[in-house]
């Protein structure tokens, strides 16, 4: 096989001949996303923007046939022709002939011929973008999704090219001049072959071979790349460190391309408060790092964000297995550090991540971010807490609901998360709260789909998935009646009022003594000296029993207990539970 592979600007492939798409390529197919992100590379990097590969084989005398690379050529000669009709509108005919080579040749026979040819084109392409004054190009119908994608193109050009004109205090000559630099100096590796087979293999062995990058790789390229490579060494540790931190996570196993998701969406360090897809982080990410003092120091900035992150998130395991606050001691600066603050951000947080979902991720992570290591005052402990208690309610109420992802619960989230990290005073992060409780209440399942959810709520020896939600709702409850017999102090257990043991969970009639209804809270060395029998238990259940927990308490001075009373107490606790974490919470 013999090949030539080159780095190349387009500019310099354009004029080489004509390049033709063959028949069994794609039709053009870049979305406006696609077309902007071409734009704002290319506006990022002035000096040359590499566009990737492009994969050639000759078809002809100077005629080329794309194997790999059409969609970008066909993006940038459409920006071309937006960067000739540019000119035209300023009187400037020769910079705007200039650029007609780039569309059209005149070939040896003196004919006119374009520099880029479609076989299964309709001839929309050539006739009419490059071909149309642009008068008549805004009157064109495109008809295909093809056609109408390059007609897209064309506008998005144009108008980004007429903002920058707009913006200079000029004639516009020396903006449209840049613009059209930053296309004609773009480059890719050309990579030319002596025949098809063979540029097929090439093509294979470009996108096929190994294991493709995903986002968390393209990031940390990116970002470590931009380091001098004899100060990344502490950068490079904390990365792997905290890709490590989160592939350890065992409270909810996020794969750490979905947590650079959730990191990023946590931040204001976007334009708006809109999602950022996950494909869409590392452009976001790079704009971010360039709207810094120096793009070193932007990476450094992200790299220790990430790590911030991945550290609150190894948190959240602790705190589900002992919420008492100690665990965020060595994690804490030490002038923020105190004990109590800290056991009441747990208990609060612990109500959080019982539902197990991962959709507050990003407003958690916000606020814990910016708590622990934002400027001082910005969110106090009793705001922060406040703020946990409002998240607890919507996805406690959304989880146990079973009630799916939705673009709307996570818009929610992503705009508090945005409005927390850009806040700059306490009222900022007040008006943060009070705007995700306005959209919580408007999301939050009614009570009848939040008793549903209580209800399928089952816990058995053998079946634990839901512990920690059923110990939660008995835990809330008990502290909402008030008076409770528990101490926190105390290693508290979950016991069965009907007994367990001898019955088999995968029948339906005994499915009943999993359920709330027959469950209750003691303390560990009271459950194990229990005897099994109701009647011989209930003196030793009373004295930890609520004093409002009515239907248990009177089937103890009664003696006896069964599937009937259960489901009266079942009613009691699912009451009890709708003021616990209440439909409409006060703004």
């Amino acid at each position: 096989m013999v090949f030539d592979a080159v780095q190349r600007t387009i500019g310099e492939i354009v004029l080489i001949g004509e390049h033709v798409v063959p028949r069994y390529q794609r039709p053009y197919a870049w979305d406006d996303e696609n077309v902007l992100d071409l734009w704002n590379d290319l506006k990022g990097n002035p000096e040359g923007h590499f566009l990737g590969n492009m994969v050639v084989h000759p078809s002809g005398s100077d005629n080329w046939d794309l194997v790999d690379g059409q969609q970008r050529l066909t993006t940038v000669l459409i920006a071309i022709r937006a960067i000739k009709d540019a000119y035209e509108k300023i009187d400037e005919e020769g910079r705007a002939q200039g650029l007609d080579n780039y569309l059209q040749r005149v070939d040896l026979s003196g004919e006119r011929a374009f520099r880029l040819k479609y076989r299964t084109e309709s001839g929309y392409l050539h006739l009419s973008l490059f071909s149309d004054p642009e008068s008549t190009i805004r009157k064109t119908n495109p008809k295909s999704s093809a056609e109408k994608a390059q007609y897209s193109a064309y506008k998005i050009f144009a108008r980004n090219i007429e903002a920058e004109v707009a913006e200079s205090r000029g004639s516009g000559v020396e903006a449209i001049d840049a613009v059209r630099d930053r296309f004609i100096r773009a480059s890719v590796v050309y990579v030319r072959v002596d025949g098809r087979q063979d540029a097929f293999r090439i093509f294979e062995t470009l996108n096929d071979r190994g294991k493709s990058l995903n986002q968390v790789d393209l990031v940390k390229n990116q970002v470590i790349s931009s380091i001098a490579a004899t100060a990344a060494q502490e950068e490079e540790h904390l990365w792997g460190k905290s890709v490590s931190q989160v592939e350890s996570i065992s409270w909810s196993k996020v794969k750490v391309e979905d947590f650079l998701g959730y990191v990023w969406n946590s931040t204001s360090h976007q334009q708006d408060d809109e999602i950022v897809a996950i494909n869409r982080v590392r452009r976001s990410v790079d704009a971010f790092m360039r709207s810094a003092a120096n793009v070193e120091q932007g990476a450094r900035d992200f790299i220790r964000l990430f790590s911030e992150t991945a550290d609150i998130f190894k948190e959240f395991d602790e705190c589900l297995a002992s919420p008492n606050g100690k665990h965020w001691e060595g994690l804490v600066p030490a002038g923020r550090w105190r004990t109590d603050r800290f056991a009441a951000i747990d208990r609060s947080l612990y109500g959080c991540l019982v539902p197990g979902s991962n959709l507050p991720l990003n407003l958690l992570f916000s606020l814990l971010r910016n708590y622990i290591h934002g400027p001082s005052g910005k969110i106090t402990n009793a705001r922060l807490v406040e703020f946990l208690k409002a998240i607890e309610n919507l996805q406690f109420r959304w989880s146990i609901a079973q009630r799916p992802s939705t673009s709307t619960i996570r818009r929610a989230y992503r705009r508090a998360a945005y409005s927390v990290d850009a806040a700059t005073t306490k009222g900022d992060v007040f008006e943060a709260l009070k705007q995700f409780k306005r959209d919580a209440n408007a999301l939050m399942p009614t009570d009848t789909q939040f008793k549903e959810g209580l209800k399928r709520l089952t816990y058995f020896t053998q079946r634990p998935q839901d512990v920690h939600r059923v110990r939660h709702v008995l835990e809330k409850i008990d502290e909402f009646w008030g008076s409770s017999k528990l101490s926190r102090n105390q290693s508290i257990t979950l016991e069965h009022i009907e007994p367990q043991g001898g019955k088999s969970i995968n029948s339906n009639q005994n499915l009943w003594v999993g359920k709330l209804g027959n469950l209750m809270l003691l303390p560990m060395e009271v459950n194990s000296a229990l005897p099994s029998d109701f009647s011989n238990k209930a003196p030793k259940l009373a004295k930890w029993v609520n004093g409002k927990d009515l239907a248990l308490r009177k089937q103890m001075e009664l003696g006896h207990w069964g599937n009937a009373k259960s489901n009266e107490r079942m009613k009691e606790l699912l009451d009890a539970a709708i003021s616990v974490w209440p439909r409409a919470m006060v703004v």
